[in-house]
């Protein structure tokens, strides 16, 4: 899937759940899902919504 298309998915899923995240961090998380990278930060609250995610929090 292109990041695009995965923006669309996650929000329509988060938004569905009543979980919505803002509009940056869901292109970042986009983007990191069509990739399947881990998204390396401490902002694990907003990310950890998208469960497709692996997340990496170096401050921890």
């Amino acid at each position: 899937d292109s990041a695009a298309e995965k923006y669309g998915e996650i929000r329509a899923t988060l938004e569905k759940a009543g979980t919505p995240i803002g509009p940056n961090d869901l292109f970042i998380a986009a983007i990191a899902a069509a990739n399947k990278t881990i998204l390396v930060t401490h902002n694990t609250r907003e990310f950890r919504r998208v469960v497709e995610l692996t997340l990496e929090d170096w401050e921890k």
